[in-house]
């Protein structure tokens, strides 16, 4: 029988959206785990929420344990769920599993794997002292940038030599550039006109990803090229926020709210240059679908988003919270068509090295090097 991997995750979705990237990495993972080397589960701390019934519909069920951030008897409910599983490893995602997660693993005798999916620059004051007693349980930690590898080392505590950079990726195959036809029916359905330029973003609308400086770059980039239109796609908390700014910016109908969409291959097809304009992140998935669609990315010069991109080469960058520079990139893209397409050749040629079968098979490499260093293997 093969080793069974459970997945622990603190929670699937963020205030107000539909689902977040974690969410969305485990529905690409699960199926992609070869199943003659590893059996995999999922489980989360709390109770249902939309971002896992969504996850339950693609075919990966979670358990969940229904306990409140601080409840201590998540540990035993994770020792019950080890054994119940005959589960060798943990896998955790976010503090409260880390936390929980590593003294569970190690009273059931389970190995554990800490995921850190971004350098937080807000994390909990608490947690870099449960970090630091914690240490010792950590068998190996999983970055998915080198500054996620920085952050684990320098603030999580974790020993360097058990650190291991993988990168997250999206599949190829799902986001390779669509039909012209398929792209402008999104378009008509938007209410964009087929010859109009559009800067397109995907993702949460939450404070770390800056839409609030997208839309400030937007109205410089309008007062040049009142012709280009804003497709923001995503739900989040700052939505009424965000609707309330374009008004203020006098933008009216240049930008457009898409909303969620579960069609995010066709909207990519229906987007000229993809913008980024987070604060801080980790890798974010949308970066590797844009590449991997062949579009001309312009994205703030942030954690993994300057180490996957070459500026000037696979994208463009700018500083974050600097709304005139994103705006003389965007313009950058717009203006010139014959740089534009050279970015769009060089995005989907990079967009090779990120594709999350490699993940997939590196987190399974891993776990048998975890299992043999514990003596766990078969």
């Amino acid at each position: 029988m093969a080793p069974h991997v459970l997945h622990v995750c603190d929670k699937f979705g963020v205030a107000g959206s539909s689902i977040h990237g974690v969410s969305r990495l485990f529905s690409w993972w699960f199926p992609r785990y070869d199943p003659a080397r590893f059996e995999v589960s999922l489980c989360g701390l709390k109770v249902p929420e939309p971002a896992s019934r969504r996850l339950a519909e693609q075919g990966v069920p979670v358990r969940h344990l229904g306990r409140g951030r601080f409840d201590p008897r998540v540990v035993l409910d994770l020792v019950a769920e080890v054994r119940r599983r005959g589960a060798r490893i943990l896998h955790v995602h976010g503090y409260a599993s880390a936390d929980y997660g590593r003294l569970a693993a190690r009273w059931a005798g389970a190995a554990l794997v800490l995921h850190e999916h971004f350098a937080d620059p807000r994390m909990p004051r608490y947690q870099a002292l449960a970090d630091r007693l914690l240490a010792r349980l950590t068998d190996r930690a999983i970055a998915v940038s080198a500054s996620t590898r920085d952050f684990l080392v320098g603030e999580r505590h974790v020993p360097a030599d058990r650190v291991r950079l993988i990168w997250n990726g999206a599949p190829l195959g799902e986001f390779a550039p669509v039909s012209r036809e398929r792209a402008l029916a999104v378009r008509r359905q938007l209410g964009i006109s087929e010859g109009v330029a559009v800067v397109g973003t995907v993702g949460r609308l939450s404070e770390q990803k800056g839409h609030r400086y997208l839309l400030e770059a937007a109205a410089r980039v309008r007062r040049r090229r009142p012709d280009v239109r804003f497709l923001v796609v995503g739900d989040g908390d700052l939505d009424a926020a965000l609707r309330a700014q374009v008004r203020d910016l006098g933008l009216g109908d240049a930008v457009v709210f898409a909303g969620h969409r579960d069609d995010v291959p066709a909207v990519l097809g229906a987007i000229d240059v993809f913008c980024i304009s987070s604060t801080y992140e980790g890798t974010p998935l949308a970066l590797f679908e844009a590449l991997a669609a062949g579009k001309a990315v312009v994205s703030t010069a942030v954690d993994g988003c300057r180490e996957v991109i070459e500026d000037g080469v696979t994208g463009l960058l700018a500083p974050p919270r600097d709304p005139e520079a994103l705006a003389a990139r965007l313009l950058d893209a717009l203006g010139n068509p014959e740089r534009r397409h050279a970015l769009e050749r060089a995005a989907r040629e990079a967009s090779r090295r990120y594709d999350v079968d490699r993940c997939v098979e590196q987190m399974q490499d891993l776990y048998d090097e975890v299992l043999r260093e514990r003596g766990l293997a078969a």
